[in-house]
């Protein structure tokens, strides 16, 4: 078989993506400033106010609040394994779907069913990994699966199975994001970035030169697409990379702290049945502040009195369930079984 010489392909890359184009006039620059060129900064202006009006949802309205989900920005939500950056994704997508607003989920991780199930679980006030253990209810698994078909309409989801494991690969990750930049989308979400582990084109590459690539693409992607761009990534636990810095504990590629126009931790508290969203890095000005969220079957809840009054209920349940308490409905008093 033929081997084609790197220059040719760079050649035809270029062809295809006008982006790569580096060629640049004096006129070119000496036309900025132009009525054109003023033009174009006006209706840019103009759209991202619109965009900012419309008051696209991010998980609930305290996050809303301190982070604006707006186009041209790349928001990056990192969490220890095991700690929920899946949650939050069906998180970001459930309140869009209750808006009618479209939002894609890139997952290398998940199957498609149960992002829908996630999603469905939220809606219904149900426990997602209760599903995944075997022990929620055949009947409520079926509320679920009704309501498939209205979260679709809004819910795109391209999965691990997906074409060979394309979300896998980096130019697969590229291709999907193209081809919906200028679609009637509200976001994309990459769950998760560490997971695309390989490229299509260059077979031999790491895992960090693959993701840097995918990073240094994504920093211009999201100045010409129109909709906000969402990546999950996993980090090293303070044992194995001892720095506090949130730049040094993101596996594999930390340098993708460096486009991201937002970058949030997420610290859950399993104990008190709250999670923490702590804001790195923020260009709106929020930077150092914690947002602490209650944690409601699933679901990251303002904090307010209701969210706490659930979350003590949610206490007395686990230990019960523990401690194995049975109440006689006669005298009300607790009959503690032998042990």
């Amino acid at each position: 078989m033929a081997t084609i010489p790197q220059d040719k392909i760079n050649k035809i890359m270029r062809q295809a993506n006008p982006a790569d184009d580096i060629d640049v006039s004096l006129d070119e620059l000496e036309s900025f400033g132009d009525k054109a060129s003023i033009k174009k900064m006006f209706k840019s202006i103009k759209n991202y106010n619109e965009m900012l009006e419309e008051k696209i949802t991010f998980v609930n309205q305290d996050l809303t609040d301190a982070i604006p989900f707006t186009k041209e920005n790349l928001y990056l939500l990192c969490a220890y394994s095991g700690s929920g950056k899946s949650t939050v994704a069906a998180n970001v997508s459930h309140p869009l779907w209750k808006q009618g607003k479209k939002s894609l989920v890139i997952s290398n991780e998940e199957s498609e069913q149960d992002v829908m199930f996630r999603i469905a679980s939220l809606e219904l006030g149900y426990n997602f990994n209760e599903y995944k253990k075997g022990r929620m209810p055949k009947a409520q698994q079926k509320q679920c699966m009704i309501l498939f078909p209205e979260i679709a309409k809004f819910v795109k989801v391209v999965d691990v199975n997906y074409k060979s494991g394309l979300t896998t690969k980096v130019e697969g990750v590229k291709k999907i994001l193209e081809m919906v930049k200028d679609h009637d989308y509200s976001c994309a979400m990459i769950d998760y970035y560490q997971l695309i582990k390989t490229s299509i084109e260059n077979p031999q590459a790491g895992s960090y030169d693959v993701l840097n690539n995918f990073r240094i693409w994504l920093g211009q992607y999201i100045k010409r697409a129109n909709i906000p761009i969402v990546v999950f990534a996993q980090l090293h636990s303070l044992g194995k990379r001892n720095n506090k810095d949130l730049d040094n504990r993101i596996k594999h590629c930390p340098d993708i702290y460096e486009p991201s126009t937002v970058v949030v931790e997420i610290v859950p508290n399993f104990e008190e049945h709250t999670s923490d969203f702590i804001i790195h890095k923020d260009r709106f000005g929020f930077a150092g502040m914690k947002i602490t969220c209650g944690f409601d079957r699933g679901r990251f809840v303002p904090l307010d009195r209701e969210a706490m009054e659930k979350i003590q209920q949610q206490k007395i349940d686990i230990i019960e369930d523990k401690v194995g308490i049975a109440y006689d409905t006669t005298d009300k008093h607790p009959q503690v079984p032998d042990l």
